[in-house]
């Protein structure tokens, strides 16, 4: 077995956007719009369409007289008296925890004036390399801001490389440039005019591959630390730096958008809850089978469609839940990352300092004196 030394393997596997990745065909996008995209009242509207249409469709493909069961017995009465029972304790449980997330925002003084702090101390990084006073305060705004350092900072490098002796390192100096500013035009017409809130922003913190360009710059700046001049090694540091504030500026918003999203479930639930239960209430009280006739309609009987409907009714809070649940589940998924680490299944991306040897153990060599900003 071959020894692959760090410098021996290709540059492109530690970009993203690189010649491996494959356009998304039709059942990704269809699972990207489900997943992320889609907006969670349409989600919602499009499971319960399937639920519906997939009772009909098992009532059609019966293997027991649906409307005998249905007339005879007291199965509808103990579903919805089920049902019923089940949305008031799922409402119970999503505002109880909705109530001990906001909780956490009930502080003093003092922890609020340490929010702030940080946040102004945040923003003024930024604002070192920007030539404006003040960084703009809409997330979308900000982050398109830090995309744009980003981009500006890789031509630089490029630029800085252009003059070097390596024809190695002018290469792939500008490789990585033109792969980061193809990632940041794409993420920055992601927050073309986008709300906070509308999911726009996060998406393009999605989209935006950040750890992978770390590791990028991180063993850029390793293969040629000896040979780097200052200038070099400080356009190397000040990307690095840069795609470290885009990583903090990425997670405090995501973690603002699960408290947003949280409370927009729990308002939507109490919404379409009160009318379910009054809904679900009546079909208890009121149902009599005897009032439906016992003709049918390519196998679907009046009956059969009315209980399929209230059914369908009845579980809008569960699927309201699911619709929020799934995606704050995707996006927790696809942000696994933190820093140089990524925890992403299928992230192809190797540790350049670590190789193995022929017998199968790992190279370890002497540790080298490290720069403080690496």
């Amino acid at each position: 077995m071959k020894t692959v030394t760090p410098d021996e393997r290709s540059f492109d596997e530690f970009l993203p956007g690189g010649e491996a990745d494959e356009r998304l065909s039709i059942h990704e996008r269809l699972s990207q719009w489900f997943l992320l995209r889609g907006t969670r009242v349409s989600v919602s509207v499009l499971l319960l369409t399937g639920v519906l249409a997939a009772l009909l469709l098992l009532s059609v493909v019966r293997p027991v007289d649906m409307h005998r069961l249905l007339s005879e017995t007291n199965t509808v009465q103990s579903m919805f008296n089920t049902l019923l029972s089940g949305i008031i304790l799922l409402v119970s449980i999503v505002v109880s925890i909705n109530s001990i997330v906001f909780s956490q925002e009930i502080t003093d003084i003092q922890n609020q004036r340490e929010r702030i702090d940080a946040s102004i101390q945040y923003r003024g990084r930024i604002e070192e390399f920007l030539e404006s006073n003040v960084s703009p305060a809409r997330p979308a705004e900000f982050l398109r801001v830090i995309l744009q350092v980003i981009d500006r900072q890789t031509t630089a490098l490029a630029n800085i490389a252009s003059k070097s002796d390596d024809d190695e390192f002018r290469e792939e100096a500008e490789t990585f440039s033109d792969r980061v500013t193809a990632d940041a035009e794409c993420a920055g017409e992601t927050l073309s005019n986008a709300e906070f809130g509308t999911f726009r922003v996060l998406l393009a913190g999605l989209n935006y591959d950040y750890s992978r360009q770390l590791n990028a710059a991180r063993r850029f700046k390793r293969k040629y630390e000896h040979s780097l001049a200052d200038d070099e090694r400080e356009a190397i540091n000040d990307l690095i730096d840069t795609l470290k504030f885009f990583a903090t500026g990425r997670e405090y918003f995501k973690s603002l958008y699960y408290k947003r999203e949280l409370a927009r479930l729990s308002s939507r639930l109490l919404y379409v809850s009160l009318p379910t239960i009054v809904f679900s209430s009546y079909v208890l009280l009121a149902l009599d089978t005897s009032i439906f006739p016992a003709t049918s309609v390519f196998g679907i009987s009046p009956l059969l469609l009315f209980v399929s409907v209230s059914y369908t009714i009845a579980l809008a809070p569960y699927i309201i839940l699911t619709a929020y649940v799934i995606r704050a589940v995707a996006v927790t998924l696809n942000t696994l990352a933190a820093g140089p680490f990524i925890l992403q299944r299928g992230a192809n991306i190797d540790e350049f300092d670590w190789s193995e040897n022929a017998t199968g153990d790992w190279n370890v060599t002497q540790p080298k004196k490290r720069h403080s900003d690496d």
